[in-house]
């Protein structure tokens, strides 16, 4: 038994003392700080487009009749949601902020000297008879418990949220992404044409008595009522994907640090509670 811990020790601190597995670790956490930010930017476009055209009326007559459509009450509801969202995916962007400081002191030389001395004292207890009986053997085990969590917890957070990510929530993710980014284009395309109309009428000096400029103005207006009852659904859609961003999001950068936080204080609790005699540990190691 002691061969089989000494083995494993070593092949800990070989692990501790590569900086491979941070370096690897901090590439996929920046993966998912990169996806919360691109969202985010997502949100705020959204919500900068819907506040240029949200006081927009449509207005024409086609044969003396006044028609208008307001497009401000169609994106109303969905301007509120887009601001949720934006507020949302701002904490996500912090939770993995705090994430990547942690990582970083994980991977701080000085804990890796204190985890190297560790282990070597642990090391010196488990193959010395002698010092089985010592009480601060029992309390050099469980500080070397406590310093594996510290090094390598969020390490293992980083690692079980990317994990959960590509294996579950990756296709949602990007189909959602796409949705609200062809949102965002037909919701820009809708005010380019109308600033477009805009300003044609007080760019022409002839325009009250231009017939095709009228038509032509007439034409284009029906034009983006359609569009707008078309972007309708297209709007529906776009507030389910965010929900499901959201829930990707609240999932991978807050119910997922906040267990390893949990688990992280759970075992500490833990590993300061359990009692081992000398003469059980003594025995276990023979």
């Amino acid at each position: 038994m002691k061969i089989f811990i000494t083995i494993l020790l070593i092949l800990i601190l070989a692990l501790s003392l590569s900086f491979a597995l941070d370096e690897s670790a901090m590439l996929l956490h920046d993966k998912a700080f990169e996806r919360a930010m691109v969202a985010f930017g997502l949100a705020k476009g959204l919500n900068a487009v819907i506040s240029l055209i949200q006081g927009t009326e449509l207005s024409f007559a086609p044969v003396g009749i006044g028609l208008n459509f307001s497009i401000g009450e169609v994106l109303d509801p969905f301007n509120d949601m887009v601001e949720r969202f934006s507020w949302v995916m701002l904490a996500a962007s912090i939770s993995l902020g705090v994430q990547k400081l942690l990582l970083v002191l994980s991977s701080k030389i000085f804990l890796q000297v204190v985890f190297t001395v560790s282990i070597g004292v642990s090391l010196i207890f488990i193959w010395m008879k002698k010092l089985h009986n010592s009480s601060f053997f029992v309390f050099s085990m469980k500080i070397l418990l406590l310093l594996i969590v510290l090094r390598f917890g969020a390490i293992l957070s980083v690692y079980t949220s990317e994990l959960l990510y590509d294996e579950v929530l990756y296709e949602e993710y990007e189909a959602s992404s796409a949705v609200l980014e062809k949102t965002k284009s037909n919701l820009d395309n809708i005010h380019t044409k109308n600033k477009n109309i805009m300003n044609s009428k007080k760019e022409s000096a002839w325009y009250q008595l231009d017939v095709t400029s009228k038509y032509n103005d007439i034409k284009e207006q029906l034009n983006l009522s359609a569009k707008l009852e078309a972007i309708s659904q297209s709007i529906e859609d776009a507030s389910r994907k965010i929900i499901t961003l959201i829930t990707i999001f609240v999932i991978q950068s807050i119910v997922m640090p906040l267990l390893f936080l949990w688990f992280f204080i759970v075992s500490i609790k833990l590993i300061f509670r359990i009692k081992l005699e000398n003469e059980r540990v003594a025995l276990f190691l023979k």
